[in-house]
């Protein structure tokens, strides 16, 4: 039992090196520029204990920020079809993904501080760029793909600062299916590359419009 309890503590110890050499190394360097290796030798660790206790860079970094996840697996499963329906399932999973998430403070500061030259802000900037954007933008057709991609972003990620941080009603007491029945086909316009979400039929129709409840 000593063992065990030596070798919890040793693991925790070097966790926790690792996430402080991240902190540092990632506001220096931003996301893009950091490295593993790097931030291992930071640490003082091997850079398989990175994989071991995070899985990756985008996992290390979303540890980092305290949050829910990285969307970069998600996205990734959820587009290999294709985009044809993906506009409501990207706003239910970032729900979900959200709200299963055990502490948004910190990402949701940084996103409302997004336009500012915190290194903080710039290095999220940066991990959306490449761990959720450009993973949208590569499976979208057309020469307006990366303005279509940042749209999707920049639609999901106010409405994560309307529902949590700024609690705007009745979005933030909305439920999931709700938010998506109103969110989704704007998604899926600009995932399809509609000019307009109502040239998809998908929002204006004959029937009344959907309770947020």
């Amino acid at each position: 039992m000593s063992g065990r309890s030596g070798r919890w503590r040793s693991g925790e110890k070097s966790r926790h090196k690792i996430l402080e050499a991240a902190r540092v190394r990632f506001a220096g360097d931003g996301y893009d520029r950091a490295t593993v290796r790097a931030i291992a030798a930071d640490a003082g660790v091997d850079p398989s204990m990175i994989s071991y206790f995070f899985g990756g860079k985008d996992k290390l970094f979303a540890a980092v920020l305290e949050a829910p996840g990285s969307p970069r697996e998600p996205v990734a499963a959820l587009l290999a079809h294709g985009v044809d329906g993906a506009g409501a399932e990207l706003v239910r999973r970032f729900l979900q993904m959200w709200d299963a998430g055990a502490s948004l403070e910190p990402i949701l500061t940084l996103t409302m501080s997004a336009g500012s030259q915190d290194p903080s802000a710039r290095m999220l900037r940066e991990f959306i760029d490449k761990e959720f954007t450009a993973q949208v933008v590569d499976r979208l057709e057309g020469p307006d793909a990366a303005m279509r991609g940042a749209l999707v972003t920049a639609q999901l990620m106010g409405l994560a600062v309307a529902r949590y941080a700024v609690r705007v009603e009745p979005i933030a007491s909305a439920g999931h299916d709700a938010i998506v029945t109103w969110a989704g086909p704007i998604v899926q316009a600009m995932l399809d590359g509609t000019a307009t979400p109502d040239r998809t039929g998908a929002i204006v129709s004959g029937g009344p419009a959907p309770s947020l409840s």
